[in-house]
């Protein structure tokens, strides 16, 4: 019996060359919303944008919480992050960041705390961002040892100005949100605790962290 050979789904120009698939992009965002039905979670069309960014923004943010502990969940939210990435782009929407980027974001907060303390004693703290966009995501910042502020212990940087993009891919509009850190670590978890900075005013609500790399004609601060 012979074995029947596999169609190919290439399609070619008159002259031999391969043609790109064209992509409906309407039937596309349809099988994104009916597999998340199959989940019981009812997307309307124009929500299937911002559902996507505001999974991205979650699985960030936990990668970050948990990039020191082993195990699966970390590998997951990089997984995730990357399927995402890669779906938006069939779908045609604003990019979104994967783990890589994820990492290279945090990395730069940390590199741009060290140049700022440079000629001078230094130690890393661990800071812990509590509420805001950027809520639940540690990272590892460089700070002088001697205090930077009266009545303050030594630490990381007394304030953080942190790139935000709110809105979806046709309405997508760039920030920043400010923060400001408590005088004193956590005494539980030694972690130095960041809020939204009350002097200035608060992100808009739906806000995301941005971590890709910012163009110039995006405003904000890398």
């Amino acid at each position: 019996m012979s074995t029947p050979r596999p169609v190919s789904l290439q399609w070619y120009d008159n002259r031999g060359m391969p043609v790109a698939p064209t992509w409906d992009r309407a039937h596309l965002v349809d099988k994104v919303i009916n597999a998340y039905a199959l989940n019981g979670t009812e997307l309307a069309r124009d929500v299937v944008d911002l559902h996507l960014a505001e999974a991205v923004d979650k699985a960030a943010c936990s990668l970050l919480r948990d990039q020191w502990k082993d195990g699966f969940p970390v590998a997951a939210y990089s997984e995730l992050l990357s399927a995402i990435a890669a779906l938006r782009s069939l779908l045609g929407y604003a990019p979104t960041p994967t783990a890589r980027d994820v990492h290279d974001w945090a990395r730069a907060l940390r590199d741009i705390s060290h140049e700022a303390v440079m000629g001078v004693p230094a130690d890393l703290h661990e800071v812990n961002i509590v509420e805001g966009p950027h809520r639940g995501i540690a990272l590892a910042l460089w700070g002088p040892k001697t205090s930077q502020a009266p009545d303050t212990l030594p630490g990381p940087p007394l304030t953080l100005e942190l790139p935000i993009v709110h809105g979806d891919s046709e309405t997508l509009e760039h920030g920043t949100a400010f923060y400001s850190r408590l005088k004193r670590p956590n005494l539980n978890s030694g972690q130095w605790e960041f809020w939204l900075d009350r002097s200035h005013e608060f992100p808009a609500e739906g806000s995301r962290p941005h971590m890709l790399p910012i163009t110039p004609d995006q405003g904000g601060r890398a």
